[in-house]
């Protein structure tokens, strides 16, 4: 009975947390489709198949389906039915990939690149930046490969919505089809406009609680931003060269924003490996005069930690950079007269 009643006090707390924790650590910003609720993974799962940090693939499960990649050949009829966190072996050559829900950070690492796009070392920033929690409504201007839509998408729920425009119909085509299959629809609203002449639309005027522009140039914009900001609502645009930031600065200032601010994210990954110690070269005396032991002090790392009496070392290496090198320019509206 005590444990039921905890058990009802913590869901009363946080109604919005997720049933199950993430079989992995980098799934801890949560699962983005309904494939949460099962353990096993179904016919139709949008699911991530996980190789290494840089070999991550997204995959739709369909019966008779086989995907390809450099791991080998993996029969969508052997993942179907497997519990999530388990290993799935290729059917030759005995490699294997892990079986993982999908989260924000997996798909920005494994769909397709129609354009440049954001990682999470600048997404994070900007989520906060924005204030984006379930209820609010916020605008993206410049959808693109949906990178940043799939990590709104998930800040935003329940009760709140994304409104994402992008001025290339192909695109947003792709787009829309890539939120149906990532099962964001119920929060993801995807238009085709070009928002820098034609504005975010009338049902939108003075409703939207922050605003992100991934434009060319984002200055354009600025006047129809202020159309659909509430007031103290902050309005966020990411741009690659300083001087597009000069340009929408100014047009903020120009137009009442207050506390503008540039920020730029310098994120360096380090990872941490077993690497068998140096091997000793027995050599004698050389014209050089140094001994084999002198040259086998020197082979070896003087900075490299080694576990005594096992001939291992721990090294330490930096881990691949994967993040669109720009500035986040924020600012607030104020209210009118002020």
């Amino acid at each position: 009975q005590v444990g039921e009643f905890l058990a009802g006090c913590e869901e009363h707390v946080n109604p919005y947390r997720p049933a199950r924790l993430a079989l992995c650590p980098m799934a801890a910003d949560a699962e983005i489709s309904d494939v949460s609720t099962s353990d096993t993974a179904r016919e139709g799962d949008f699911v991530i198949l996980w190789g290494s940090y840089t070999q991550i693939f997204g995959i739709v499960l369909k019966h008779g389906e086989i995907a390809n990649n450099r791991f080998g050949n993996f029969h969508h009829d052997e993942i179907i039915g497997r519990h999530f966190g388990s290993r799935v072996r290729s059917r030759r050559g005995g490699l294997w990939l892990a079986l993982l829900r999908p989260s924000p950070e997996f798909i920005t690492q494994s769909l397709t690149h129609r354009t440049q796009i954001v990682y999470h070392a600048d997404i994070s920033l900007l989520r906060a930046l924005l204030d984006a929690r379930p209820g609010h409504i916020i605008c993206e201007a410049g959808t693109g490969s949906g990178s940043v839509s799939a990590s709104l998408s998930r800040a935003l729920r329940p009760n709140g919505k994304l409104y994402t425009f992008e001025f290339h119909e192909e695109r947003q085509k792709q787009a829309m089809a890539d939120f149906s299959t990532y099962g964001v629809l119920d929060v993801v609203v995807s238009q085709h406009r070009d928002v820098c002449n034609h504005g975010f639309g009338e049902e939108l005027k003075g409703q939207v609680h922050g605003v992100f522009l991934d434009l060319p140039a984002p200055w354009a914009a600025v006047p129809h931003v202020t159309k659909c900001l509430v007031f103290g609502g902050k309005v966020v645009a990411f741009s690659p060269c300083v001087e597009q930031v000069d340009k929408t600065a100014t047009e903020l200032r120009r137009s009442g924003y207050f506390d503008v601010r540039m920020l730029e994210t310098l994120a360096t990954n380090w990872g941490v490996k077993r690497q068998d110690a140096t091997k000793k070269k027995r050599r004698t005396e050389g014209t050089t005069g140094t001994t084999a032991a002198q040259e086998a002090e020197e082979e070896e790392p003087k900075d490299v930690p080694k576990t005594s009496g096992t001939g291992e070392q721990w090294l330490s290496y930096q881990m691949p950079i994967r993040s669109h090198t720009g500035y986040l320019l924020v600012a607030t509206r104020a209210p009118d007269g002020d």
